[in-house]
């Protein structure tokens, strides 16, 4: 089992997140807090890849003051100056919302700068960012699908060539650099839908699921791997990926009291949270809110977030108490599942600084070294393996 560190640029002061709404009006940002902000984001890094973390992530939204990377992949560059070891996750950009063939070429950038440590998750988006750029909702499947596609011929292609697609236009292409990792970096492609991974298996990317619980996980990946075998080919524990938070405190009983207010007071997750409501003024924010079903509020499901509630399992902490307890929540997620790397996040807002230190800390020396061996040996057992296509 491998762990990815995500590394999510939050601003350090608490009073933005007090703001009702979205977007969040910049005017609320102090140049000063914004600069030790990042400065934060970028020391936690450098020491995660220190600690021994396999990846160190980050990933695009627009407007909210908890995830300040509008840009991952500049965002990524600045990663790869403190992140000597560790692979650089760019985990990922919003391929439906921006320029396919740019994506491709700060993708080759950032392979050249870390010297062949990028990973990459192409990933459609959430309604709200949605607006923030203006585009359809109706058209983001097939925008990021068609995307997707692009970036990889974008990465792969020896000559220059034209694209005549349905969203995309371009009449020459000729990606420089070219990557270090050949024939692409390793890229995932979002699979919280069934269509989405089905369309992962198709293209030979690696799986990415967020936030959901153990059973629809399971669900998720098992057609994964089913559509997989159809195509002729099997993911390895490495190509499936889960984005979750993680509470490690040093017993149980405190585990489960910071579990109760890891999400912080009401207001401050609402503007992170909302879907399609999200240019509307805020109602309050309800947590413990999961996800029901397979399908994102992109999709009309898992809406919560419409009625002003923490939707799409944001108010879930599903690995949760001392490092034994975690280990074990670990190691039954991924027999139940055969996800091979776990992208968490320990900084809850209702948590302070010291105690998401303490759990970032706990997991660090004491989880991490002791899932090393999770996945050794398949969990998951499926039809006969064949050489994996690294496409």
């Amino acid at each position: 089992m491998k762990a990815s560190f995500f590394c999510y640029n939050r601003y350090l002061s608490l009073e933005p997140y007090q703001h009702q709404g979205w977007p969040t009006p910049p005017g609320i940002s102090n140049p000063d807090i914004g600069a030790r902000s990042a400065e934060f984001a970028l020391e936690q890094a450098q020491l995660a890849d220190e600690l021994g973390f396999d990846w160190i992530a980050c990933s695009e939204h627009h407007y909210v003051p908890g995830l300040q990377t509008a840009s991952p992949n500049v965002f990524a560059a600045a990663l790869t100056r403190v992140v000597k070891r560790a692979r650089i996750a760019v985990l990922g950009p919003l391929v439906s919302m921006n320029n396919p063939v740019r994506i491709a070429e700060e993708f080759a950038m950032l392979d050249q700068l870390s010297g062949g440590r990028l990973v990459a998750l192409l990933l459609r988006g959430t309604p709200n960012e949605f607006l923030a750029y203006g585009v359809n909702p109706l058209e983001t499947r097939a925008r990021t699908q068609e995307a997707s596609e692009l970036i990889v011929r974008a990465l792969t292609e020896p000559e220059p060539f034209g694209w005549e697609g349905r969203y995309f236009r371009f009449r020459t292409i000729a990606v420089w650099p070219g990557v270090i990792q050949r024939p692409h970096p390793p890229l995932f492609y979002s699979g919280n839908s069934f269509e989405s991974a089905t369309f992962a298996a198709e293209n030979h990317f690696g799986l990415g699921v967020s936030f959901y619980t153990l059973p629809l996980v399971a669900q998720l990946t098992d057609h994964y791997r089913r559509e997989c075998a159809k195509r002729g080919w099997s993911p390895g524990p490495d190509q499936m990926l889960y984005r979750t938070f993680v509470g490690v405190a040093d017993t149980d009983k405190e585990a489960e009291e910071m579990k109760s207010r890891f999400f912080g007071i009401e207001t401050i997750i609402t503007p992170i949270s909302q879907g399609r409501a999200s240019a509307l003024a805020a109602s309050p924010t309800h947590l413990g809110t999961t996800a029901t079903e397979i399908g994102t509020d992109a999709d009309g499901k898992n809406s919560a977030a419409d009625k002003g509630q923490a939707g799409f399992g944001w108010g879930g902490l599903h690995f949760c108490g001392s490092p034994e307890t975690v280990v074990k929540q670990i190691a039954e997620f991924h027999e139940r599942t055969g996800v091979g790397v776990l992208d968490v996040s320990f900084g809850g807002v209702g948590l302070t600084p010291k105690e998401a230190e303490r759990s970032f800390l706990l997991f660090a020396h004491e989880v991490l070294p002791r899932i090393r061996d999770i996945g050794v040996n398949p969990a998951v057992h499926t039809e006969k393996s064949v050489e994996v296509n690294q496409r």
